[in-house]
């Protein structure tokens, strides 16, 4: 976490400032040097979309809820889990998604997305709704639609990248080799349930919880097994009633009734990367033989109970090279942006960014 939690009490306070204010008001914030000749001036919204961004995210690791309370100052001076200060941090991370967004520009004008009629239709309507919903929030901070657009047009750049990249005749065309042994070793079908495991959101379990928990989770694949009727009853049925079993000696720490017919997740295609378990998680899971069933541990208290499916038939290389795409190239394309961007170099202009200050961020 970015800020430290005994910390985060401390930002409850006056209302923030705003960008209000007459005289110096500068619309450039300073340049991007780049390959090919590439020199581009930041515009001040440019690098207040950034700023906010960057800002936003660290509120929402702080876990404060109250954001029109927020003492923008107070925050910026706190000091970070690195050592430094937020507002050291803020800066080092702005220049850093300023530098990051200029190389998606980069490589995306390399590539022939986003040239049809249908994929700028597609990208303006998303735009304007996202517009609708936070237009209050950015012009209070000074950003405009205009602004706005382009911030959003270099995520949905970033986005359809790796398609282009990696995809069937990209530049970095994944080969069949590594699609015929991700599909054997990291895609799969599986019924699984994450278990409840927190009485409160952003508190850490005991570690005599932990092990409650733990204990918890492996009698109820211990009973499971011991139905023995996976050829007979649904997986998903015999997981939520012998978890339901269990649910009234759990509740000391779960702190609230969960049916546990509602959170498990049936027959799923599941791959490495997806995002909906860790990779330690995965690295378990897909240990896992079709036809058993086994406890999954993650962090801080977090099991699952999962049952591994054999592969459907539409489940081929064909139908799932998208898929593999988003899970497997996306840490790629990450790698690749990053070498991309140090081939740029950033200039701001300290009083501009000092005038647009994060202390006078509204959230």
């Amino acid at each position: 976490m970015i800020i430290r939690k005994t910390a985060a009490v401390l930002l409850i306070a006056a209302l923030c400032l705003s960008l209000a204010s007459c005289g110096y008001n500068p619309e450039t914030v300073g340049t991007i040097t780049g390959p090919d000749g590439l020199v581009r001036e930041i515009t001040c919204g440019e690098y207040l979309a950034a700023q906010y961004q960057v800002v936003y995210e660290i509120v929402q690791q702080a876990g404060i809820t109250d954001n029109q309370q927020i003492d923008m100052k107070k925050l910026m001076d706190l000091e970070a889990a690195d050592g430094g200060t937020i507002r050291d941090f803020v800066a080092r991370s702005v220049k850093q998604t300023l530098i990051n967004r200029t190389a998606t520009d980069y490589l995306y004008d390399k590539t022939d997305l986003g040239d049809d009629a249908m994929t700028q239709m597609y990208y303006e309507n998303y735009i304007q709704n996202d517009w609708a919903q936070s237009s209050q929030f950015m012009l209070q901070n000074g950003i405009g639609y205009e602004s706005f657009r382009n911030y959003e047009m270099q995520i949905l750049k970033g986005t359809q990248l790796p398609y282009a990249l990696y995809g069937k005749g990209g530049e970095k065309e994944l080969s069949e080799e590594f699609v015929n042994e991700f599909m054997e070793t990291k895609v799969g079908r599986f019924t699984y349930i994450k278990l409840p495991y927190r009485k409160v959101m952003n508190v850490d379990n005991t570690q005599a919880e932990n092990n409650t928990l733990k204990a918890y989770a492996n009698e109820i694949l211990a009973a499971i097994k011991e139905e023995k009727r996976a050829d007979v009853v649904p997986p998903k049925d015999i997981i939520a009633e012998v978890a339901g079993g269990y649910a009234d000696r759990y509740q000391n720490i779960l702190g609230y009734h969960q049916e546990m017919d509602s959170i498990t997740n049936d027959n799923q295609l599941l791959l490495d990367g997806d995002g909906k378990f860790t990779a330690a998680e995965y690295e378990q899971i897909f240990k896992v033989e079709v036809g058993e069933y086994a406890v999954i541990e993650g962090a801080n208290g977090l099991y699952s109970i999962v049952f591994r499916h054999g592969l459907q038939a539409e489940d081929t290389v064909d139908n799932l090279f998208n898929n593999i795409i988003t899970a497997a190239a996306a840490p790629m394309f990450q790698e690749y942006l990053a070498e991309t961007a140090e081939k740029f170099t950033i200039e701001l202009d300290e009083k501009a960014t000092a005038y647009y200050s994060p202390d006078k961020i509204v959230m």
